[in-house]
């Protein structure tokens, strides 16, 4: 009898189908619950359900097991409703933190801030060719040590020796200015 129905629904028999819908949407329901908690998202997952369905009714004809086959396909859009559930909450986590990071920010922050990197550019703009080059690199590419040393032809322990020196040349240049400024905090801003 299912393999009759199955056989219909693929030939596009909305009557077919609409018998497949009464059969399987009260087993269906208390199921997709379980994992929605919601009367209305469960009615959207239902919706979801048979609509997949319906689309790939061409595949009907070789499921062996149609309720099998059907609540695979309510639980994948189940699970799918969840994913897009969570990494909406973390977007919107992440967007709060951002938002209340600026709140944070006094404008005598972002100024001293702003100061403190034009300063870091000046230091920077002070160094030898080859040790800005060398800070530019592990800073601005992002590139550890040893893809630095093996891009400029250069030992790691010379290009780790110059990273050193430049962040020396930095905390001096800033010291000069009046700004004392703790290793820890040269090294969290700007490397």
């Amino acid at each position: 009898m299912e393999n009759e129905l199955c056989k219909r629904i693929a030939d596009g028999d909305e009557e077919a189908f609409a018998s497949l819908f009464n059969r399987y949407y009260p087993l269906l329901r208390p199921f997709i619950l379980k994992f929605t908690h919601s009367a209305d998202k469960t009615e959207e997952m239902l919706q979801e359900t048979f609509l997949r369905v319906w689309l790939n009714r061409d595949q009907l004809p070789e499921v062996e097991n149609l309720q099998a086959w059907i609540f695979t396909i309510a639980s994948r859009q189940c699970l799918h409703a969840i994913r897009t559930e969570l990494n909406h909450r973390k977007k919107l986590a992440a967007l709060q933190v951002r938002e209340s990071d600026r709140e944070a920010s006094t404008p005598l922050d972002v100024t001293q801030l702003a100061e403190i990197s034009r300063l870091v550019s000046q230091a920077v703009n002070n160094m030898p060719p080859q040790r800005q080059r060398i800070y530019r690199m592990s800073r601005e590419e992002g590139l550890k040590p040893a893809a630095i040393a093996e891009a400029l032809s250069l030992s790691v322990a010379t290009v780790k020796n110059a990273l050193v020196t430049a962040l020396k040349d930095i905390r001096h240049h800033l010291g000069a200015a009046g700004h004392t400024i703790s290793l820890v905090f040269i090294l969290i801003m700007f490397f």
